[in-house]
């Protein structure tokens, strides 16, 4: 049986945080801090503005050789249209901001939590970042891209680089988050020793070790120029939605509430996932690799299955407690009252135990409706509706 207290410290003959590929205790167990101004914020305050606004900018198509061109900043949806159509005349849409400087709020045990706010944000930086070379940014996702095209339910090349697309931009970030870490754990190890930075550290460890094997499939079919070995499960919305989202996410429930089992063996399993509007429908795509589908074939027979409502209503509860990366149109976000906007910018600022209590919760929620004695009416969505 694993011990769980064994991932709470640093370990003398384990590879040192900071990635200098020592052992901690030859690298920095006995190290020196280096001077440096002081900070009243916590460290874990400190590495995550930093995660915010320190992203390197790197290349990471697996074609290394042939990068050309500069690192620019890259949609993860496309502006040309998903994010024009969100828009409109505005020219902007909202969403969590990472650039800008969170809230620092102090709570009542002498901890300081951090809150991004939701912010109007221009159409063209909205869901960019620094991971592909002009070359590459434009070549592999050209199927998508290259004249807006409609998006077709048969064409398995749409569907691979839709998964691929939210399967990167989400590796990258994880990748700088961890690199982040250790160039901060190599200046000031000693700040970094705290159960809370320690499980911080564990986490993105696992997150990388989780999202390696998923990386090296997308590489080694785009280098063959295959798009194979990936399973989606489509969901087309008969109208043009408010808004749009990209994530690799492991959902806890399913449309009837019960538990997905999606960790095997200490491992989590994800899902690609994007949701997109265009002219005159909208659609979901969710897709995990064919060894993974045993997983999710349940919850994917249900969104082949169940009706427009009950997805929505699915939707509005789930995607909200993943909005990281979701981006809301003007009209959507006016439609809210401020209760709602208050509650929905929770929700995009949870995580680690916080998250998995509230995802409980909304396990709850669509169980109780699922087995609700009368017919529950599943067009009648929570005070969060993605879907007005």
């Amino acid at each position: 049986m694993l011990n769980p207290l064994k991932y709470l410290r640093i370990w003398n003959n384990e590879d040192c945080p900071c990635g200098s590929g020592k052992k901690y205790i030859n690298c920095c167990k006995n190290k020196e801090p280096i001077p440096q101004q002081l900070s009243k914020k916590p460290p874990e305050v400190q590495v995550m503005e930093m995660m915010r606004k320190s992203m390197a900018k790197c290349c990471m198509h697996p074609d290394q050789e042939h990068c050309k061109g500069k690192i620019k900043d890259a949609h993860a949806l496309q502006n040309n249209k998903i994010i024009s159509l969100l828009a409109g005349s505005e020219r902007h849409v909202y969403m969590l901001d990472p650039k800008k400087q969170p809230l620092l709020i102090p709570m009542n045990n002498g901890k300081t939590e951090m809150i991004i706010e939701i912010s109007r944000i221009s159409a063209n930086q909205a869901t960019t970042e620094t991971c592909f070379c002009d070359l590459h940014d434009n070549i592999a996702f050209a199927i998508i891209e290259k004249g807006a095209p409609d998006f077709d339910e048969l064409n398995e090349e749409m569907k691979f680089v839709y998964a691929y697309k939210a399967f990167i931009f989400e590796y990258y970030k994880q990748r700088m988050a961890i690199d982040i870490f250790r160039a901060s754990f190599a200046k000031q190890p000693f700040a970094f020793k705290s159960l809370t930075m320690i499980g911080m550290y564990r986490m993105l460890q696992l997150k990388m070790r989780e999202f390696e094997p998923i990386k090296e499939h997308f590489d080694r079919e785009i280098l063959a120029k295959k798009h194979g070995g990936i399973e989606t499960c489509v969901v087309k919305i008969p109208e043009q939605i408010k808004f749009a989202v990209y994530a690799y996410i492991a959902p806890d429930y399913d449309l009837d509430g019960n538990k997905i089992k999606h960790t095997v063996k200490g491992v989590m399993h994800r899902l690609a996932v994007t949701v997109f509007p265009e002219e005159s429908q909208s659609y979901i795509l969710l897709s995990c690799l064919k060894s993974e589908k045993p997983i999710y074939e349940g919850l994917f027979k249900q969104l082949r299955s169940y009706s427009i409502d009950k997805i929505k209503f699915y939707m509005s509860m789930v995607l909200p407690l993943y909005s990281e990366n979701m981006v809301l149109s003007p009209a959507l976000w006016r439609s809210w009252d401020d209760e709602t906007k208050m509650a929905y910018t929770f929700y995009a600022n949870l995580n680690g135990p916080n998250a998995a209590v509230y995802s409980k919760c909304i396990g709850m929620g669509i169980r109780n409706a699922a087995k609700s004695r009368s017919s529950y009416d599943y067009s009648k969505r929570g005070k969060i509706d993605l879907f007005i």
